[in-house]
């Protein structure tokens, strides 16, 4: 038996786990629940087990490091990181419908390890990583990740509850119209080269975060813009997974990758940059859709989970509880990422994307406690700081690794 088997146990175990946790949400069967606690509990021993022989199976290649190095057990290390404080929390507040929305992010973590087809040999490290500090870095940085992920999945339940209402249809149409113009405005602005594409990327994130801004600013008050947001942020999940299942469907049935070539070479090449613009069309019908399908269909989720779930201060409180435990972690994360850095490049700093994105994520949350401490802001204002710190969490562990380039490169796939 070898560490790969067990880590595939274990994602057999976080998709059981993960049904059974909704099947707990549908039915409000306590069984059902009490099972999925069980299986979630086998599948952390199991997972626990398969870092650990794959630490000592490094040691009988003659290589001996700890397994935390490349994006593979990185992402592996972010999913036992996760499973180990839900677990905690769970046991805390008792309360399993918070399993429904954070076993996904669990299994969908190992899932892309196979969807995007991420190479798991255990191969020496390079350089840059033989430093005692990649253990200290990885440690703290992770487990502060999986603090953000448990608060993202919370917040995400807040922000659905505190929500009576979707508003007008003319809500989401607005959101689906912006959607195609920007997309149209993208491909052609793309087309016209680096400087433009990266113009409009620019553009882009200006918009976003004015919005972002508008949404925590007056997020209390209107409450169908958030729930757009809610609504964005489920569908940002399921389309970017589709996505990238697709990919790897496509490659694996019509395209073999040669030696040094990368996945992120072939991303949304059978879906969004497809040469088609017929599949190009049909993809992007098929985001709009979902948008439309996760808006309409929402508050039947609030519905069921509403006798599950405790009371909004206490879901705002456990949301603040796991900011605080994870940006202490992301600041020593930071800390030691600068001594290492500079004993591998003879500099503390460097912009590097990865380095920067980690510092966008840590103002983030920066001002979340700010705010929570000083304006003492609560509710709907915070829950999307913390979901908007989370996208920001995503980007700079994957977005930075499959889009740009810079020292980290060799987390890339």
């Amino acid at each position: 038996m070898n560490s790969s088997l067990l880590f595939s146990i274990a994602t057999l175990a976080y998709l059981v786990a993960m049904v059974l946790y909704i099947s707990y949400v549908a039915f409000r069967k306590n069984g059902i629940g009490q099972t999925a606690t069980v299986v979630t509990s086998a599948g952390f021993l199991v997972q626990t087990a398969a870092l650990l022989l794959r630490w000592r199976e490094s040691y009988q290649m003659d290589i001996g490091r700890v397994p935390l190095s490349n994006l593979y057990e990185s992402l592996v290390f972010f999913t036992w990181s996760t499973v180990l404080i839900y677990l905690i929390v769970e046991f805390k507040y008792k309360m399993k419908a918070f399993g429904a929305f954070v076993l996904p992010v669990a299994f969908l973590a190992l899932a892309f390890i196979n969807v995007a087809g991420i190479s798991s040999d255990i191969t020496p490290l390079v350089p840059a990583l033989k430093s005692n500090w990649l253990f200290y870095h990885v440690l703290v940085s992770f487990l502060g990740y999986a603090a953000f992920g448990v608060a993202f999945a919370i917040s995400m339940i807040y922000l659905l509850m505190d929500i009576d209402e979707k508003g007008s249809v003319v809500n989401v149409l607005a959101g689906m119209g912006a959607i195609v113009v920007l997309a149209l405005i993208g491909y052609f602005m793309a087309g016209q080269g680096a400087r433009m594409k990266t113009t409009f990327w620019m553009g882009l994130g200006v918009l976003t975060l004015a919005w972002f801004i508008y949404l925590i600013v007056s997020g209390a008050r209107n409450t169908s813009q958030v729930f757009l947001f809610w609504s964005f942020c489920v569908t940002l999940a399921v389309v970017l997974l589709v996505a990238m299942g697709i990919d790897f469907v496509y490659l694996v049935s019509f395209h073999q990758l040669e030696a040094g070539e990368s996945f992120k070479k072939h991303m949304f090449e059978s879906t969004f940059l497809n040469s088609s613009t017929t599949v190009t069309t049909i993809s992007w019908a098929a985001v709009l859709a979902i948008f439309y399908f996760v808006w309409s269909k929402g508050l039947g989720l609030r519905n069921l989970l509403k006798q599950y779930v405790p009371a909004q201060d206490l879901l705002d409180d456990v949301t603040y509880r796991m900011i605080a435990i994870g940006w202490p972690l992301l600041t020593a994360g930071v800390i030691t990422g600068a001594v290492w850095a500079n004993s591998a490049w003879g500099t503390y700093w460097s912009w590097d994307p990865k380095e920067t994105w980690s510092l966008i994520t840590w103002f983030v949350y920066a001002i979340y406690l700010h705010a929570r401490y000083v304006r003492g802001w609560k509710g709907a204002q915070m829950a999307v700081i913390s979901a908007v710190g989370f996208i920001a969490v995503i980007f700079t562990y994957l977005g930075v690794n499959l889009v740009l380039s810079g020292l980290h490169s060799y987390g890339g796939m």
